[in-house]
């Protein structure tokens, strides 16, 4: 009897569970809303909704901070920025009309930062909501649209004090650069490495190398041959003796 041990299996171990609500959690967070089984997407919310929770959190540190956070501050948000790191894969893929997209895992942490968080800064919970598809061929398994919660920004909300108010370079530190500035840093690398392509003269092409031809040898005049000398005839020796 399973008495105290919350949860669902789902035919996996451990390590295996926390991978995959990692990813699904990004797929969620990235796409807004993600196709899966009742028994996942009932689970996935646990371990969801916390996450945006504490993305909130963080937002409301920041806003807070202003442009000199005090030591508690700062470590209060690199706390909360571990944390969030913990619950998200390690890379994921954003696919989009304009093209896929790589995002790190602290690419992730500045997504929820500055797009998810904002939309639900005055809903106390519940960002989520299951959606029935009906039944899959095969095994008969319920299947759901799990949807994050339209929302808006909250009206109250301080805007973040860092680079993107004061318009200066972002700085590796205390704040991160914002999704529209990654964008937009990936679009003048793009452009950059065009007009490197552009300015690459075309190679000429190379000269046809002719076969080189073979040295003909003038024919030496045949040397006359020479005469040959006359043997002397040979005596028989049977004669003298006689």
């Amino acid at each position: 009897m399973r008495h105290r041990k919350t949860g669902r299996k789902l035919g996996r171990n451990s390590a295996h569970l926390r991978a995959l609500f990692r990813n699904m959690t990004a797929s969620l967070l990235m796409h807004g809303r993600i196709e899966t089984t009742l028994a996942k997407a009932k689970e996935l919310r646990r371990f969801a909704e916390p996450v945006i929770t504490k993305a909130i959190r963080l937002r409301k540190v920041l806003a807070a901070a202003g442009r000199k956070p005090t030591d508690e501050q700062i470590v209060h948000a690199l706390h909360l920025r571990r944390v969030l790191a913990v619950h998200l894969p390690g890379a994921a893929t954003m696919k989009g009309e304009a093209g896929d997209r790589f995002l790190s895992r602290r690419d992730l942490v500045a997504f929820l930062i500055d797009d998810i968080a904002p939309r639900f800064l005055t809903r106390p919970g519940g960002y989520t909501r299951i959606r029935r598809l009906g039944f899959r061929k095969g095994d008969n398994a319920s299947l759901v649209i799990l949807e994050l919660m339209p929302g808006e920004a909250g009206k109250d909300e301080k805007p973040l004090a860092g680079p993107e108010a004061s318009g200066k370079k972002p700085r590796a530190g205390f704040f991160r650069r914002s999704k529209a500035e990654a964008v937009a840093a990936d679009e003048k690398l793009d452009k950059r490495a065009k007009a490197e392509d552009e300015k690459q003269p075309e190679a000429e092409p190379e000269p046809e190398h002719k076969p080189a031809r073979k040295a003909v040898r003038k024919a030496e005049p045949k040397a006359e041959p020479k005469a040959e000398k006359k043997a002397a005839p040979k005596s028989d020796k049977k004669s003298k003796k006689a």
